[in-house]
């Protein structure tokens, strides 16, 4: 089987196992047959990297070059010099379009150097006109006109680029002019067909990894900067709710990848669940609630705090709509992580009824439990030591923790870390000789 078939069929493996056509373990013989191949997805991690270092390297010394003596050229020449790594960098892109129009690698690798030229050329012209300083614009003007690389060069680098520099752009506008804050969404949306290009040809490779997680995290600091400053403390429904949509998008969309590192989604909302779970089990969060609030009292009821409002509970409706769909499969554990954002809102109307901490806080103690346990249980019946250590490590975390609130002395403490400690080992231990590992 020649490479390009043997790439394309490693990338369906996945799916064949999850759609039952195969088992993994057919799967895996079949690879061990087929033998390794230099798949494209590594190859293009490497030109990621090494497209990221080699453009940063060579327009940092253009600038360099240029910025010798800079004051004392002429404007003309300024104007010239400042123009010229652009020029350099457009013509490279043209070039690679005509001539390899295949090419990926070398389409990455220009296409990132021309992003970064764009924005040093318009600084250079800013400050040889003497421009105003104005970062928003700067900022703005360098991330559209970016966007045409995306697409004529099918380029994921300055795809990152441009989401990471929206949600910097939207930072100097969210406490001030929240409406303008929200352009964000609309500017993000720019980038969405081409993440859906690449989720539908290459859903499980470093280049589809590399955007999601970009995009991921991109948008959790746009949400920051754009919903919940109408009510205090919202941060405790929205986050949770926007982790967990997270979590359910990769184990929906995601069901064959054979590692965690092809689906960040999840990855990152698994993580982020576990935290807020946590979190939301001490007294700190809830007692924020009642604190005094730093917006005008009337902003709740204004037009600005409209969108606000129709975003978060749209976002907490769907993410509970979503979760029901696991649990019509019978997915339970996707369930109990999906059912966070409504613990997280009964959790808030407790503390707020109550204006106390201690109902929210038992409630989260309950929860994690109940979680930790169940994924323990499932994990041993389904002889799945990922999933037992991700059990235990969440009931250690919890038990200890509780364990440092409360007045024990610290020789009982230490005793019950001996105790956590060898559950863990013999735990693995009996596993491993079920799987008929060496123990």
């Amino acid at each position: 089987m020649n490479e390009k078939a043997l790439q394309w069929f490693y990338k369906e493996l996945p799916d064949l196992v999850y759609k039952g056509v195969l088992t993994q373990e057919a799967a895996d013989n079949l690879r061990r047959y087929y033998g390794g191949v230099k798949g494209a997805d590594k190859k293009w991690l490497v030109i990621m990297l090494c497209s990221v270092f080699g453009a940063l390297l060579i327009g940092l010394g253009i600038i360099l070059l240029i910025g010798h003596n800079w004051e004392q050229l002429s404007r003309a020449l300024r104007t010239v010099l400042s123009l010229l790594p652009l020029l350099i960098a457009q013509g490279l892109a043209s070039w690679v379009l005509l001539k390899y129009p295949q090419s990926h690698a070398l389409k990455e690798g220009t296409a990132t150097f021309l992003s970064l030229m764009v924005g040093a050329s318009i600084a250079l012209i800013s400050q040889t006109y003497n421009i105003p300083n104005d970062t928003p614009t700067f900022l703005l003007t360098w991330m559209l006109l970016i966007v045409p690389l995306v697409y004529f060069m099918e380029a994921t680098i300055p795809a990152g680029i441009y989401i990471v520099g929206v949600a910097t752009w939207t930072e100097n506008f969210w406490y001030y002019q929240p409406l303008k804050a929200f352009l964000f969404w609309p500017f993000l949306a720019v980038i969405i067909p081409h993440l859906i290009g690449i989720l539908r040809e290459e859903k499980y490779t470093h280049r589809a990894a590399f955007l999601t997680l970009v995009m991921a995290v991109s948008v959790c600091f746009g949400t920051g900067f754009t919903l919940g400053r109408t009510w205090p403390s919202s941060w405790m429904v929205i986050f949770p709710s926007l982790i967990t949509l997270f979590y359910l998008l990769g184990a929906w969309k995601f069901p064959g990848a054979s590692t965690n590192w092809q689906r960040p989604p999840l990855v990152i909302g698994g993580l982020g669940i576990f935290v807020f779970m946590f979190l939301f089990t001490y007294r700190c969060p809830w007692e924020s609630i009642t604190q005094p609030y730093n917006y005008p009292p009337n902003e709740i009821l204004s037009p600005t705090a409209i969108p606000d409002h129709l975003l978060t509970f749209s976002l907490v409706a769907g993410v509970m709509l979503f979760a029901l769909q696991f649990a019509k499969r019978r997915d339970w554990m996707r369930t109990l992580f999906g059912v966070l954002p409504l613990m997280a809102l009964v959790g808030y109307a407790l503390a707020t009824a109550s204006l106390s901490s201690a109902f929210p806080t038992s409630l989260f103690n309950g929860f994690l439990l109940v979680v930790s346990l169940y994924r323990l249980i499932t994990g041993i019946r389904a002889n799945h030591l990922g999933t037992i250590n991700t059990g235990m490590l969440m009931l250690a975390v919890l038990v200890l923790a509780r364990f440092f609130d409360s007045e024990i002395n610290f020789l009982l403490k230490g005793l019950v870390f001996i105790l956590i400690g060898i559950g863990f080992l013999v735990t693995n231990v009996v596993m491993l000789r079920r799987k008929g590992g060496a123990a």
